[in-house]
């Protein structure tokens, strides 16, 4: 093994680096089915887009999104999943699905978005958006 390879103790670890940061997995679920300009991922995600071109390089760089460059006035740049993207978001959709029957069977413990995809008929991974944040703080505010 070189200086430069990397040892990790399972696939599952490895998987995890790819996908470690706040906001990559709701990309993944965002880009799932459809591709995204970067100015929607934005509004969507509700953060900056220096934070988001960091997460979106890291991930395209990993082979998980494809970036496409259109030469129009004004110029535009759309992400979609690659493949191994589906492949990968596939895999959270089952964390996912894991995460919320843990949740029901561990006392003390929510998952605040459950409700709400459910009544959207969207059984994938919550997006996290100012909306959803203002929402909870209500909730939170009427406890």
């Amino acid at each position: 093994m070189n200086r430069q390879d990397k040892l990790f103790n399972t696939g599952a670890d490895y998987a995890l680096t790819i996908i470690g940061g706040k906001w990559k997995s709701v990309i993944l679920y965002l880009l799932a089915g459809h591709p995204r300009r970067t100015g929607e991922l934005v509004k969507q995600l509700g953060t900056s887009y220096k934070v988001l071109s960091d997460q979106l390089r890291e991930l395209t760089n990993a082979g998980i999104v494809a970036r496409k460059s259109f030469n129009t006035i004004p110029p535009h740049v759309e992400y979609r999943l690659t493949t191994e993207g589906e492949n990968l978001y596939a895999a959270l959709r089952y964390l996912n699905y894991w995460g919320e029957e843990r949740a029901v069977q561990t006392p003390g413990i929510s998952i605040m978005c459950t409700d709400a995809m459910k009544q959207a008929g969207d059984d994938g991974l919550c997006v996290i958006t100012k909306k959803h944040l203002h929402h909870w703080r209500q909730e939170i505010v009427k406890k």
